[in-house]
């Protein structure tokens, strides 16, 4: 489920053109707050749900710059002014309201989160907010200078410099991953291969966003990644995603245990079935056992060896025609 850590979901025109994840609706301050600063702050979501950003931008700086504020009530003010800034076109203000927020004293998990939202990134289930939150980092983004922006850093995951997706829009409430693979298999008509143990939920709102920027946002936010070459596209954890290589084997189409009653491919045979394809020969480490059950449309032979044993744990090695699978690490 969305983590029950933000305080209202930002209004659609206030976050136009960026991915949002809806939460909670009710905004509740740590630290009693002066009623002038809460009947300010809520004029500012009012004024800005009207599109009138000039206003919400005085509204909510009142609050933001109060003396009186608690500090969690600053964080949040913080976050929403740099939006109403943004919607005003004023994106250096927005910056600097949303780096405020970001190093705000009262920036803990809510206004966090709220600030993910904003800045247009994907919010993990509870658990896994709960483990990460405090070492999601904010770096400004002047890659386009007319807009410039924060760009969001989430642990033990690489950014991605550019994306090639087609846009699409999106509404997800409480999705699960393994849904969302299948809708990008769907929109891309790539191969989608994930690796064991890869799950997670999560709510998104795209509007008009690259598929891959929106994957990639969801990914990150559940210390996952992707690598796509040709026409697969692989999820694991970034450690696991192994260092591509170039294929050169002709096209093959598999079809080993889904939606057939064979409960899936024993392992050992399905990699000297592909090694034959190949005209190779396999040599194959004792220890490695197991079924596999995958789909792959039009993927090299190659491509498709290397699938099955990375998803399996292994690795290979290639002399000429001789091929080798062991455990990782072996």
């Amino acid at each position: 489920m969305t983590p029950p850590l933000v305080s209202r979901l930002l209004s659609a025109s206030l976050l136009a053109g960026a991915l949002i994840v809806a939460g909670p609706r009710n905004a509740v301050a740590e630290t009693p707050a002066p009623r002038r600063l809460l009947d300010l702050l809520a004029q500012g979501k009012v004024e800005t749900d009207l599109g009138r950003f000039d206003a919400a931008v005085e509204a909510l700086a009142a609050v933001a710059d109060a003396p009186d504020a608690p500090p969690e009530l600053r964080a949040e003010a913080l976050v929403r002014l740099g939006a109403a800034r943004r919607g005003a076109g004023d994106f250096e203000g927005a910056v600097r309201a949303f780096e405020r927020a970001a190093s705000a004293p009262g920036a803990g998990p809510p206004q966090k989160a709220l600030l993910v939202q904003a800045l247009g990134g994907a919010l993990p289930g509870e658990a896994r907010w709960a483990e990460v939150w405090s070492q999601v980092s904010f770096t400004v983004d002047r890659s386009d200078p007319k807009r410039p922006t924060l760009a969001i850093g989430w642990p033990g995951v690489p950014t991605r410099p550019a994306y090639r997706g087609r846009p699409v829009t999106l509404d997800i409430d409480d999705g699960d991953l393994g849904d969302l693979f299948r809708l990008v298999a769907d929109i891309s008509g790539l191969n989608v291969v994930v690796f064991p143990g890869v799950r997670g939920r999560f709510t998104l709102r795209a509007d008009d966003v690259p598929w891959d920027r929106y994957l990639d946002e969801v990914l990150a936010a559940h210390g996952l990644a992707y690598q796509w070459q040709d026409n697969v596209l692989l999820v694991a954890p970034p450690p696991r995603l192994p260092a591509p290589r170039r294929y050169t084997g002709r096209r093959i189409d598999l079809d080993w245990g889904t939606g057939a009653r064979e409960p899936g491919r024993d392992l050992r045979d399905g990699l000297a079935e592909l090694a034959a394809i190949g005209e190779a020969t396999v040599a194959i480490d004792p220890v490695v056992r197991g079924s596999v059950v995958l789909k792959l449309s039009r993927v090299r032979w190659d491509q498709a060896f290397d699938i099955v044993v990375r998803v399996n744990g292994c690795d290979w090695s290639q002399d000429g025609k001789a091929l080798q699978v062991f455990p990782r690490g072996k």
